[in-house]
């Protein structure tokens, strides 16, 4: 293998070790995986009683009338007890924070 093409290998892998739920390929990959999302669900909301996650809907869009604008979720999911939980992720690049909302929305029905 070329020297270059192990040293750039190298730097990927230890770029992506550096990577956290604050960043968006691992966000997504979390959120989108019922097990993955329902666990940080309980982790996050411990006083909840999570069995499992359903349609764990990445970019879900909300719009209340057809010419309302609609919103854009980072997360949309629901659990074994049909709550619904819109999950947002927020950053602020001058401070270099991150903070992930976490909403439970009343069960429909």
């Amino acid at each position: 293998m070329p020297e270059n093409l192990a040293q750039e290998r190298a730097a990927l892998r230890a770029e992506w070790q550096r990577k956290t739920i604050k960043d968006d390929p691992i966000f997504g990959t979390v959120m989108t995986n019922p097990t993955l999302c329902a666990e940080l669900l309980r982790r996050a909301l411990p006083e909840l009683t999570i069995q499992w996650v359903k349609d764990a809907d990445p970019q879900h869009t909300i719009q209340a009338t057809p010419t309302a604008k609609g919103i854009r979720i980072d997360v949309y999911a629901r659990d074994d007890q049909n709550r619904t939980y819109t999950v947002e992720k927020e950053q602020d690049r001058n401070r270099d924070c991150t903070a992930i909302d976490f909403v439970v929305l009343p069960s429909r029905g």
